[in-house]
This record gives structure tokens, sequence and C-alpha cells, in this order.
């Protein structure tokens, strides 16, 4: 529907008879300034009809495409507003335009999170692991260490690491540019902990993260788990394919605090609003014998 609504946008831009009908302007002649600007509107609006054709032959994995088009979507509605404050257009010809233009905001919205319901949906491969399944099978390890916790106290490690040592686990910080954080002390690596963890979770930036999970590999740590929430986080793919490799269950994205109980509000509202936008990854590869 979108792509049709712009293609005939497109169609209304290039042919001004189109447009007089249209919005009832009757002494309106356009001139090569208007043609000019019309026709690179009108090829900017082809081209975003090919780009919801595209994403709608997957629409699960492409569904990314319909949030931004919703801006798109805005400033057409305030160009219209432009139009019709300047006594181009009349209020009543343009109502049927924005109204058009909220229906697809909303249809566009809804298959937005329902694509992202529906992928959640989706069967996990043959050996495969849901994410629940594999953060329930991490947070039952008796020995943790959090690499990245800083020693300014606001990092994502820092708060993974205080949640799982209140909740009466092992836990051990790996920052090598630190003695201490929050009174406890700080390992410079996992070579130097008094025994090998049984999970390691790696909050540090992305390009430490191949260093960690090397000390993994040397250790033989059997579940890590690269934080990644919102943003990009601490996943590499180069430091996933090494730990999956050597062996280990890999969680490729997610945080602790979403699935280690009690679970805050706020972690809550996280983990439901990035399953919903397909942010979480879906299945967990089984690690290789």
């Amino acid at each position: 529907m979108g792509a049709i609504a712009d293609a005939l946008a497109a169609a209304v831009m290039v042919v001004p008879e189109a447009a007089r009908i249209v919005y009832g302007v009757t002494d309106f002649e356009p001139g090569v300034d208007y043609r000019y600007a019309m026709r690179l509107g009108a090829s900017l609006m082809l081209g975003w009809s090919v780009l919801l054709l595209w994403a709608d032959r997957k629409p699960l994995e492409r569904r990314g495409v319909l949030p931004i088009t919703v801006f798109v979507i805005a400033g057409l509605a305030w160009a219209g507003a432009y139009a019709v404050s300047v006594g181009l257009i009349p209020l009543a010809n343009m109502i049927p335009t924005w109204g058009l233009q909220v229906a697809l905001v909303v249809l566009f919205l809804y298959g937005y999170f329902r694509s992202g319901r529906e992928a959640a949906k989706q069967p996990t491969a043959e050996g495969a692991s849901s994410l629940a399944g594999a953060a329930a099978e991490f947070l039952s390890q008796e020995r943790f260490a959090v690499a990245g916790v800083s020693r300014a106290g606001n990092a994502p490690a820092n708060m993974i690491f205080e949640k799982l040592e209140a909740s009466g686990r092992e836990v051990y910080a790996i920052n090598p540019n630190a003695e201490t954080v929050g009174g406890a002390r700080c390992y410079d690596s996992l070579a130097d902990l008094p025994e090998r963890p049984d999970a390691v979770m790696i909050a540090t930036h992305p390009d430490q993260a191949i260093q960690i999970a090397r000390q993994c590999k040397g250790a033989g740590v059997p579940y890590v788990w690269f934080h990644r929430s919102i943003d990009g986080g601490s996943y590499s793919r180069e430091a996933a394919e090494l730990c999956t490799e050597y062996g280990a269950l890999v969680i490729p994205g997610s945080c602790p605090m979403m699935h280690l109980e009690p679970v805050d509000i706020a972690h809550r509202c996280m983990r439901g609003v990035l399953s919903l936008t397909g942010k979480l990854p879906k299945a967990v590869d089984a690690p290789k014998d």
C-alpha cells in the first residue's frame, strides 16, 4: 500500500495537471523551477516505492524500513501544511491527503510491531537454543567473571556485576586498569583469577572483546555472553566466532539484567521493546562438541 501511494504521489508530482485535479488548484501555472523540483521529488518517491517493495519481499527481516518511512510521511505532511499556510492548496483539499498519510503511519507502525512479534515466534533451528533457554543455562552456573567493569561505576558491566553478586553468585571483576571497583577486587585477566569461571560476561568495548574471547578460549570457559542492548554493545563477530569454534555456548546479545530475577521494571520494558522490534537474538547456536 505504501509503495502504491508513493507511486501515485510521484505521478502527481510529475504531471501538474494531475496535481490541479487532486488539490483543486485552478489558477496555478507551474514554471520550470517547479517542474525541476517536482521531478527531483518524484524520483525519490519512486525510489522509495522500490524500497518498500523490496522490504515487502522479506517483511520480517526488512521491517526496519517501516519506521524510517514514517519519518518520510511526516515530512510530506509538513510540506502539505506549508502549502495550506501560504494559500497554495485549500485546507479542505489537503485533508484527504492527510487522512491517507495518517492511515499509512498507523499501518506501518502496526506492521512493524506485528512483524517483530511474528519474528519472535519463528521456530529455532535444529540444534539451537532459545535466548531464554540459553540465558537460564548461563545463569545457572556457579562462578562468573564480568569483563568491562568501570571505575566510573555507571557502566553496564558494573550493574551486571552487582546484580550477580547480590544474587549470591560467586563473581569476579575484570579490569586491567583498576585495582578495585566498588570495593571489589579487579583482576587483569581471566588467567589471574584464583579459579576458572564457569561463565564470562563480556561488557567491554567491542574492539576489546577479542582479547577476552582469547582468554576464554585459553581457560576453556564453557559459557560466554556478549552484552548488547539498544546499540551495538560489546558484540564482536570475530570474538563470538572464536568462542563458538572452541566449543563455548555463546549468547550474542541481550543483557543478563533482562533475565536475572527479580528483573527491574526498566529492563523488563526494554526486553519487551527489543523483543517486539526484533533486536534480541532469537536463537543461540548449540556449542560444538
